[in-house]
């Protein structure tokens, strides 16, 4: 392995923990600090009621696909993508438990759960065609 390889494999891996960690804060803070943002002037009124499925969806989206991106050329025989994707499903669940159950300003929604798996199910599925999509999009 180049040491070129292994700097690719260090930089992917500390995107998906850095990742991880920014979940971990959206999931398990108050919300007083986005709220602070006032980006809801940004977002049309009728989108506004789901944006919590739209946020869920696309956290857990971004964290397929850096899982995805590790494994990209090996991801049917390689049990360490199904390990990771695993794992991701186990924190998706207990982000829901843990803001039900411990955090007092927060609560579980199985439906952020669902939209959770449908953004890690949708990101896998969509990750071969990705490189096609940004040569489309971007010329």
């Amino acid at each position: 392995m180049s040491d070129k390889s292994n700097i690719r494999d260090i930089q992917s891996y500390t995107k998906l923990i850095v990742w991880i960690f920014v979940i971990g804060y959206l999931c398990f803070s108050s919300g007083d600090s986005l709220n602070n943002l006032k980006i809801n002037s940004l977002i049309p009124l009728w989108l506004q009621p789901h944006m919590d499925k739209i946020v869920h969806f696309t956290m857990f989206f971004i964290l397929a696909f850096l899982i995805k991106s590790l494994h990209w050329q090996t991801t049917i025989t390689n049990r360490l993508f199904y390990i990771y994707l695993g794992f991701a499903v186990v924190y998706a669940a207990s982000t829901e438990i843990i803001q039900n159950y411990c955090i007092a300003t927060r609560s579980g929604d199985i439906l952020d759960f669902g939209a959770d798996l449908i953004g890690m199910a949708l990101s896998i599925l969509i990750f071969p065609f990705w490189p096609r999509f940004v040569k489309w999009f971007f010329g």
